[in-house]
């Protein structure tokens, strides 16, 4: 019995380990894990840059952008790597280390851009959806086709623009 007992302790133990829960500590706080940035390119073009930290990605379809005092064109967001995420049984696209999207825009002096992602770490835990805001100055003259304006001030809903990748 007592070799029973010395096979069956280190079995035990690692058990527990394993079905310890996740702590918070384990995980960088979204703004660390996830790092926005935006600025002008031109006087009618934006730069949104996401860095993504070691061990975490983005998805594309959860990127959205609206903007406060002025009109946004379509979001040109690169293509992500395409995998099958369980949590949402589909394929999904899906960035790592960092990614970078331009936006047209319709505006002649400050705005603000508003932005919203969403992101996971690959040690399972996935982040709620993240709002980022943007205070910009831009000058462009340049009209956007009707059909891919975003109306101005539309904080919580935006063009969606995509964007995870693994």
């Amino acid at each position: 019995m007592s070799r029973f007992a010395r096979f069956l302790a280190p079995l035990l133990a690692l058990i527990a380990l394993l079905l310890q829960p996740v702590r918070a500590e384990d995980f960088l706080d979204p703004s660390e894990a996830f790092k926005f940035s935006a600025r002008m390119v031109d006087g009618h073009t934006v730069s949104v840059t996401f860095q993504i930290a070691d061990g975490y990605y983005m998805y594309r379809e959860r990127f959205k952008f609206s903007a406060q005092g002025a009109k946004l064109g379509v979001p040109a967001i690169p293509p992500g790597k395409v995998h099958y995420d369980e949590t949402f049984a589909k394929d999904v696209e899906t960035y790592r280390k960092s990614v970078t999207i331009t936006i047209p825009v319709e505006v002649n002096g400050p705005f603000t851009l508003l932005a919203s992602g969403q992101g996971c770490s690959e040690k399972g835990l996935c982040y709620a959806p993240q709002d980022y805001k943007a205070p910009l100055v831009g000058s462009g003259s340049v009209p956007l086709p009707a059909a891919s304006v975003t109306p101005a001030g539309a904080a919580s809903g935006g063009a969606p623009a995509g964007g995870a990748a693994s």
